[in-house]
C-alpha cells in the first residue's frame, strides 16, 4: 500500500493560474514575467564580467594601489557572492520548479549556464532542492537542511552554514548518486559540463578566479543561502496528522519579496511548489484563514532581519524568543506548550527506482 498523500492547506476560490490572452502568441519564455528571472541572470553575468575587467585593467579602473585593489576585490567579491546567492538559490530555484523556456532543449542548457556563477553544477542543485528537500522536507533524510539535537533543535547556525555547502552536500550527492548506476552516470556527466564552464576565468588569470569567482561562491552559499534554508524552517515540524502545515515560515516583508521574486512565501510554495512566483501573494492571501488556523509562522519581515536574530545572537533561547517575536501581528499563534519538543518522527526511507530528475 501506498503512503497517503500529505495533507495540505485549501485556499479559498482555489489555486491561481495564470492563462495566457486567448489569440496570444507563444514566446519563449513559459510565463511572461519570467523574463526577470532571465534579466537578473545575465546581470549577474555581466557583474562577474565588469569585475574581471576592473581586475585585469587597474589602471584604467583607477585603481592605483595595493590597498586600493585589496578593498575592490573583497567588496566586489561581496557582492557578486549576494548577487550569485540570490541567482542561484531563489531565482534558478523557480526555473527548477517550472521551466522558464518552453523549449526544453533551451531550458536544459541555459540551466546549466545559470548556477555554475554559483558554484553549482545545475543538476547538483536541482536535485539537494526537488528530490531531497522537497520530497522528505524535515524528516531524517533531509540532509539539505541543519541537523537536529536531542531537543529536537536546529545545530547551531553558524555552524551549519560553514558545513553544508559543499561539504555536506557533496558527501550526500556522493551517496545519493552512487546508489543508482544511471543516475551516477548522469551526474559525471553533469559534472564534466559545469567544469569545463566553471573553469574559464582560471585560464585568464588563476588569481583573479581564486579571488573574484571561488570567493564568490563561497560567499553566496555560506552567507546567503545557508541563512535563507535555516530560516526558512527553524522551529518547524516535519509533515504529521497532528501538525500538516508546520512545516515552513513564510516572511511578508513587501520589499523584501518584491526583490527576492517572492521567496518569503514559503508555506505555500512548499504545498504548491508548481504555483508560479507572481501567483504565490495571491495564493497566500486566499490561504491566510487558514495559516491562522494552523499556528503557522508569518513573520513581519524578510531573511535579512531574521538571519540577523541568529547570526548576531549568543544565547540560542533568546534568539527563539526573538524569532518567534518577529511574528506578523495579523497572524496570531497559540502559545507555545510548555516543554514541547517538536516531533523527530519521520517517514522511514522508502525503496523505489532512481529519482528521475532533469538538468534544466
Amino acid at each position: 500500500m501506498s503512503d497517503p498523500k500529505p495533507a495540505k492547506l485549501e485556499p479559498e476560490g482555489g489555486v491561481p493560474r495564470h492563462q495566457a490572452p486567448r489569440g496570444a502568441r507563444q514566446g519563449l519564455l513559459s510565463h511572461p514575467q519570467d523574463v526577470h528571472c532571465v534579466l537578473f541572470h545575465l546581470l549577474t553575468l555581466l557583474a562577474y564580467g565588469c569585475a574581471f575587467w576592473i581586475y585585469l585593467n587597474p589602471e584604467k579602473a583607477g585603481l592605483d594601489g595595493p590597498y586600493e585593489m585589496a578593498a575592490f576585490v573583497m567588496m566586489a567579491a561581496l557582492m557578486l557572492g549576494w548577487s550569485a546567492g540570490i541567482d542561484v538559490g531563489v531565482n534558478y530555484h523557480n526555473h527548477a520548479h517550472r521551466k522558464v523556456f518552453r523549449s526544453r532543449w533551451l531550458s536544459l542548457w541555459f540551466g546549466r549556464l545559470w548556477t555554475f556563477s554559483g558554484g553549482w553544477p545545475a543538476f547538483f542543485w536541482k536535485f539537494s532542492h526537488v528530490n531531497v528537500h522537497h520530497a522528505k522536507t524535515l524528516e531524517p533524510e533531509d540532509w539539505t537542511l541543519p541537523k537536529k539535537g536531542a531537543d529536537g533543535k536546529f545545530e547551531n547556525y553558524h555552524y551549519y552554514s560553514w558545513a553544508h555547502w559543499p561539504w555536506r552536500y557533496a558527501a550526500h550527492l556522493w551517496q545519493e548518486f552512487n546508489a543508482f548506476p544511471q543516475l551516477r552516470k548522469k551526474a559525471l556527466r553533469e559534472l564534466a559540463i559545469f567544469l569545463a564552464l566553471w573553469s574559464i576565468p582560471f585560464f585568464i588569470d588563476p588569481l583573479m578566479a581564486l579571488l573574484l569567482w571561488v570567493m564568490p561562491h563561497f560567499f553566496a552559499n555560506v552567507f546567503f543561502m545557508a541563512p535563507g534554508m535555516y530560516v526558512q524552517h527553524v522551529g518547524c515540524v516535519p509533515r504529521s496528522a497532528t501538525r500538516p502545515f508546520n512545516h515552513s515560515n513564510t516572511f511578508l516583508s513587501g520589499f523584501f519579496n518584491l526583490t527576492m521574486f517572492n521567496i518569503g512565501y514559503h508555506n505555500e510554495h512548499h504545498d504548491y511548489p508548481g504555483v508560479h512566483w507572481t501567483e504565490l501573494p495571491e495564493l497566500h492571501r486566499r490561504l491566510k484563514a487558514g495559516l491562522i488556523g494552523a499556528g503557522v509562522r508569518v513573520m513581519a519581515p524578510g531573511y535579512y532581519q531574521a538571519s540577523w536574530v541568529y547570526g548576531m545572537a549568543l544565547d540560542r533561547e533568546k534568539a527563539d524568543r526573538r524569532f518567534d517575536g518577529l511574528q506578523h501581528p495579523d497572524y496570531p499563534r497559540p502559545p507555545a506548550e510548555p516543554g514541547r519538543v517538536p516531533s523527530l518522527d519521520a517517514t522511514a526511507t522508502r525503496p523505489g527506482k532512481a529519482p528521475a530528475t532533469e538538468t534544466g
